[in-house]
């Protein structure tokens, strides 16, 4: 979105009717006097003058004056009627050539708390966006405030604030003289354009999911607006996408199409399939290509055995109590954010937020930091804190974890923070309060849904659990096998997991420590080649990493 610059005098004879526009270090012009666009309002060659920074009182006037200095007005080129523009508060420019004509429309933004911050200007022709007001603040939908206020129990969303009150208009006329006619329907607008609308539905589902039973999308009918409404329906399950008869909302409404386009959101909106035919013959290219090693896991032994980590896939770790689970985990995340410079999200809701950085920048810098005993090294942890930098997210929960409200978070981790590997310690957070017969169900369906998630959005989940007591043999801890059936939901796991891998070792005190520190990943299933296999690890208690032992003998 552009930025006003100034005011300058032109060729019309106005001394400030030509407004200047930065965006990109490129500057266009429009003369609100005369109605004209100037595509270079400086002269050709010479630099732009110095522009001062506008104080927040100077935008807080700027926004005062448009709130209590305008008013609103039916704009008969685009057909909205006042009643609609007053309805959410926008303010309409008028020409500076007959004080009559709608130019300008002012749509009012407001943040997280309510409070009107910001206006969105569009001049109607040409086409031309800026701000006006304070910036820096989370920007709530446009027309949120009368959407709660209205109660109603349906969503609409448009790609454009035109639209949203396009939309109004035509329920207005279709319900007019009707016993609807007092109704008013929740409508709202994403701020920004079809190519953002995931990345914001996605940071607000909260809000909507709980103010909401349904949400339909009214966007575009291009191939912008299509490929929009696809992607926020991966980000927003349920969500109904509605076909209009005519390009978008406003468009119906000047074409004289409000009843189709009414029956097409009311009545026609459907939630898109999420299954695709495909003829096989569409595939033979993409089944050509030759196969590809996945990203390294922090083993060579374990990138071998499993060809690497690959996106789309679930991978299950199961150990015993206190065995190194979480080593293995802080290990994995730190491997993905300095070997391959991503980002991880981390669920590790039985430790606090400031133990889980700690232990993750210790493994970046091959130190420890949460043991008293041992000097804290402050130069090593600045320099691993840097590595990590804004690379590690961690989700801020202790103890119990709501499905429901974590496949949100995961899900604007992957969309809106490009997160590809998301890892998750323990499963059994879920299932705490529960019965044996209610986790083992609940197990079932969040890893099915879990998987289809991996699988639709292209990221990899690593999932830890505790497992349970051996039924003959030797604990866990003293080196009990470790077995598939022993993992919580295993069954359910077998089904939707790519892989499973068991953490085996013995902490007997009667051992040597070399022999106490030494662990095994055994990997108990692979869906993708059937393999079986083991990798020795020894944890260092020096440095706190678990290092391959390319020579030790079961």
């Amino acid at each position: 979105m552009s930025t006003c610059v100034e005011k300058l005098s032109h060729s019309c004879g106005s001394g400030d009717g030509l407004q200047v526009f930065e965006e990109d270090g490129n500057y266009t012009g429009y003369c609100f006097a005369c109605g004209t666009y100037v595509s270079d309002p400086y002269e050709a060659g010479s630099p732009p003058p110095m522009v001062s920074v506008k104080s927040d009182a100077d935008r807080l006037a700027e926004l005062s004056d448009i709130r209590t200095g305008l008013s609103s007005m039916a704009v008969p080129s685009r057909s909205l009627s006042q009643e609609s523009l007053d309805f959410y508060g926008v303010k309409v420019g008028v020409s500076q050539r007959d004080g009559e004509t709608p130019e300008v429309l002012y749509f009012p933004y407001t943040n997280q708390h309510g409070e009107l911050f910001r206006y969105k200007a569009k001049l109607l022709d040409p086409k031309k966006m800026w701000s006006v007001g304070l910036t820096g603040q989370p920007v709530q939908f446009f027309g949120w405030q009368q959407a709660l206020a209205t109660g109603a129990r349906n969503l609409y969303i448009t790609e454009g604030e035109t639209d949203a009150i396009a939309l109004l208009d035509i329920f207005r006329k279709k319900n007019a003289g009707t016993e609807y006619e007092k109704f008013t329907p929740a409508i709202v607008s994403i701020p920004n354009g079809a190519g953002n609308a995931a990345n914001f539905i996605s940071s607000h589902i909260d809000e909507i999911t709980r103010r909401f039973k349904d949400v339909v999308l009214v966007f575009d009918q291009d191939q912008a607006g299509k490929d929009a409404a696809a992607s926020v329906s991966r980000v927003l399950p349920g969500v109904k996408v509605a076909e209009l008869p005519a390009k978008d909302a406003n468009a119906c409404l000047m074409e004289g199409r409000v009843k189709a386009a009414y029956s097409a959101v009311v009545f026609g909106a459907n939630r898109p399939k999420n299954t695709r035919i495909l003829y096989g013959s569409s595939l033979v290219e993409a089944a050509k290509k030759k196969p590809e090693m996945g990203l390294s896991w922090p083993w060579q032994g374990l990138t071998d055995a499993t060809r690497g980590i690959r996106r789309g896939e679930t991978i299950y770790f199961g150990a015993g109590v206190k065995m190194g689970k979480s080593e293995v985990v802080n290990a994995i995340a730190a491997h993905i954010i300095t070997e391959h410079d991503l980002p991880v999200f981390l669920i590790k809701p039985e430790e606090a937020v400031t133990k889980t950085y700690q232990m993750l920048v210790g493994k970046v810098a091959g130190r420890i930091f949460h043991d008293p005993n041992i000097e804290f090294d402050e130069e090593a942890f600045d320099l691993a804190s840097q590595k990590v930098g804004d690379k590690a997210l961690i989700q801020d929960v202790y103890q119990f974890v709501d499905w429901d409200v974590l496949k949100q978070d995961i899900m604007y981790a992957v969309v809106s923070e490009g997160v590809k590997d998301v890892i998750i310690d323990p499963i059994t957070c879920f299932t705490n309060q529960m019965s044996a017969a209610e986790a083992n169900e609940h197990l079932v369906s969040l890893s099915a849904e879990l998987s289809a998630m991996t699988k639709d959005h292209g990221f990899t989940a690593y999932i830890f659990c505790h497992l349970r007591a051996p039924t003959n043999g030797e604990p866990h801890e003293r080196g009990g096998k470790v077995m598939s059936h022993q993992f919580a939901g295993s069954r359910a796991m077998m089904r939707s997991a790519h892989y499973m891998i068991g953490l085996e070792g013995n902490k007997d005190p009667e051992l040597d420590m070399l022999e106490r520190n030494q662990r095994r990943l055994v990997i108990l299933e692979d869906r993708e080649f059937g393999n079986s296999d083991i990798i020795n690890l020894y944890w260092d208690y020096q440095t706190g990493q678990f290092n391959e032992m390319k020579n030790y003998e079961n």
